[in-house]
């Protein structure tokens, strides 16, 4: 066994499992760390002798350990219990505290990576579907909007606003997030939820799953955000970039495939971020939006008022201390 993994707490152990055995923690933990390390997200930090990553402020934050992830997800039992009932069964670790910047030059290498090996597919909507490989644009596998590309890692880009006004929507900057133990149960790392979905319901489809109706195609980023703060979605927030670009390159490391294509009607409005508009018009309001299409992945914004046939939400539920 690998030191690193040893520090880690990828040893043997009894698998941990929470609401009636719906999520294998021992399992989840081992599939999500291989693949963040694989893709060199986490490297050996030489301070704290452990796996993680170096934030935005130059820090390190080593990942969470898997007792660590034992102690918040009993601490959350009754929340966690909820939104698994609900479909939540997949374990999401996002490096929130890593530079974006950072994170995109992961995902290229890992995009170009799979596509020199041949092994790089569209998302399949079941195990059984044959592969169908995906073209990849190689001088230019990920495409960033220039406003976007100057956002990132600046305090422009606002997280989990609670409105999308230019002001008071009670957002936070991304190093406020790194030390809100609500949202970062572990500093530097949001501890979360997500469904394992692959292609999100399109509208009227969306299955009620334990009282909850999954999430549509087709609405706005204004009433996606209505929509989570109801008490049937509590303790949900939207995606970041930061959780998009994790998502993919683990789906990828684990599966080969791409995620949230633009061909099933997938396109990811990214909720839990934020670019506020300087002027009087509310329309430039913009949110970010992921996706991959036509040969690569693209990281653009779209208005907040925009209702856009192919484009879904998603949300994580984050577990906090």
């Amino acid at each position: 066994m690998d030191k690193h993994e040893e520090i880690n707490g990828l040893k043997p152990s009894k698998t941990a499992r929470t609401a009636e055995g719906l999520l294998p923690l021992q399992k989840e933990y081992a599939r999500t760390i291989t693949a963040l390390n694989r893709t060199g997200i986490l490297t050996f930090l030489p301070r704290s002798e452990n796996l993680g990553v170096i934030g935005i402020d130059g820090k390190e934050y080593p990942v969470p350990t898997q007792e660590q992830l034992q102690e918040v997800f009993t601490h959350n039992k009754e929340l966690v219990d909820r939104k698994m009932q609900q479909g939540f069964t997949q374990l999401q670790l996002t490096p929130i505290a890593m530079p974006i910047s950072q994170l995109i030059e992961r995902v290229k290498t890992a995009v170009l990576k799979h596509a020199v090996a041949g092994k790089i597919i569209q998302t399949k909507k079941n195990s059984t579907d044959i592969d169908i490989p995906v073209r990849v644009n190689t001088a230019e596998p990920i495409w960033i909007w220039d406003r976007v590309r100057q956002a990132v890692d600046t305090p422009n880009l606002v997280y989990f606003p609670q409105v999308y006004t230019d002001h008071n929507h009670q957002g936070l900057t991304k190093e406020d997030v790194m030390q809100e133990t609500s949202l970062c149960a572990v500093p530097g790392w949001s501890v979360g939820l997500i469904e394992p979905i692959l292609i999100m319901p399109q509208q009227g489809q969306g299955k009620v799953i334990g009282g909850r109706k999954q999430l549509e195609e087709y609405s706005t980023p204004h009433d996606y955000l209505r929509t989570l703060s109801t008490s049937t979605y509590q303790g949900e927030t939207g995606w970041t970039p930061e959780d998009f670009l994790t998502h993919f390159i683990t789906r990828l490391e684990t599966t080969n495939q791409v995620s949230h294509d633009r061909y099933d009607s997938n396109a990811l409005w990214l909720l839990g971020s934020y670019m506020p508009n300087s002027g009087e018009n509310r329309l430039k309001r913009l949110v970010p939006v992921g996706y991959w299409y036509h040969k690569r992945l693209y990281l653009s914004v779209h208005r907040s008022g925009n209702r856009l046939r192919d484009w879904v939400a998603r949300s994580t539920v984050r577990l906090g201390t």
